[in-house]
């Protein structure tokens, strides 16, 4: 019998490792996990009933978000006028002299041209223009044919700081450690991948 000891021993290690391993693989394997984020407060861009929700954690100095306008958006802008698909920002701010750009973001909101600023931020962003000085926003917010006066009032008494650090706060509870970070419908993408958000969202048309 004391023969046979280490041999009985020794298989129930390997059955036992094998379990483990096997649940790991399992649940590896398994389905996606879906992390439940709120759309925030800012306003969509698109149908809020469509079926596909985007959120997207951005931040105003981000080149990478900046790329999303010319890189993502054109691909997804029908199925957003399909309404197959709409796309929510939430700030987070990552580069501490964003903060004025994103509270710019929200004055122009106030106006009901908060997707028209967005867009146009990371564009100039993209031309290398310099965004973080409140004349250069005045500027972008005189392109849009904005109340300079209301918009200014607004920006200088930085009117949006809770709101944002709220949305960033949402970020952290998310488990978002870096910006673009995307949630199509619950599911993680982090970074400009877009590949891997197309084939997302194309999974969700086909369900």
């Amino acid at each position: 019998m004391k023969n046979f000891l280490p041999t009985i021993v020794f298989v129930a290690l390997i059955i036992i490792s094998g379990y483990f391993l096997l649940t790991k693989t399992q649940k590896l394997g398994g389905s996606k996990e879906i992390i439940e984020v709120q759309t925030g407060n800012l306003p969509p861009w698109g149908n809020p009933e469509a079926p596909i929700k985007i959120i997207e954690f951005g931040d105003f100095l981000c080149p990478f978000c900046a790329r999303a306008i010319t890189n993502l958006y054109p691909q997804i802008e029908s199925l957003i006028n399909e309404g197959k698909i709409v796309l929510y920002f939430r700030d987070f701010v990552v580069h501490p002299q964003a903060m004025i750009i994103h509270n710019a973001s929200r004055c122009a909101n106030e106006q009901g041209k908060y997707w028209e600023f967005n867009k146009l931020a990371f564009q100039k962003l993209l031309d290398d223009i310099e965004m973080t000085k409140k004349e250069s926003l005045i500027n972008l917010a005189q392109e849009l044919n904005l109340d300079i006066q209301s918009f200014e009032k607004c920006v200088d008494e930085n009117r949006y700081n809770q709101d944002i650090q709220n949305d960033f706060q949402a970020g952290i509870n998310a488990d978002v450690e870096g910006t673009p970070t995307f949630f199509i419908n619950g599911q993680k993408v982090v970074g400009l991948n877009i590949p891997k958000i197309m084939s997302v969202i194309n999974n969700l048309i086909n369900k």
